[in-house]
């Protein structure tokens, strides 16, 4: 193989490398869709937060989702939604400093932390 060829074949897979890690790190690191929440009740989590791993655990092994109507919305991942809880968090009156996942806003009120959240969801769900 002359070298004018080699290039080539090392540009071309230079390249091919490059489109392929952009693609996949456009798939990794792709922002959550903004979520226009429908259901009277909002559960915020974090996609890597343990706390809400926990959380979504409970929902899934008690069946939550079949007894009470909620929407989920990651917040760590998307800057609206982030948003969307802190203003949902004024409404109740909490500061900033003292919102974070799991959080639950329902009706005007907030639950905050996975004991209270399961609490919530326990009690909305007659578990």
């Amino acid at each position: 193989m002359n070298m004018s060829k080699a290039k080539k074949v090392i540009l071309g897979a230079v390249a091919t490398g490059v489109v392929l890690a952009g693609l996949f790190a456009h798939s990794v690191m792709k922002p959550s869709p903004t979520t226009a929440p429908t259901a009277g009740t909002i559960f915020f989590y974090g996609r890597e937060c343990p706390h809400c791993q926990d959380v979504e655990k409970f929902l899934a092994d008690n069946n939550i989702s079949a007894q009470a109507r909620y929407d989920s919305v990651e917040v760590w991942h998307n800057q609206d939604n982030a948003n969307l809880m802190l203003e949902k968090a004024k409404e109740c009156g909490l500061s900033q400093d003292k919102v974070g996942v799991p959080f639950v806003w329902s009706q005007g009120k907030c639950y905050i932390g996975t004991p209270d959240v399961e609490a919530f969801f326990k009690q909305r769900s007659g578990s």
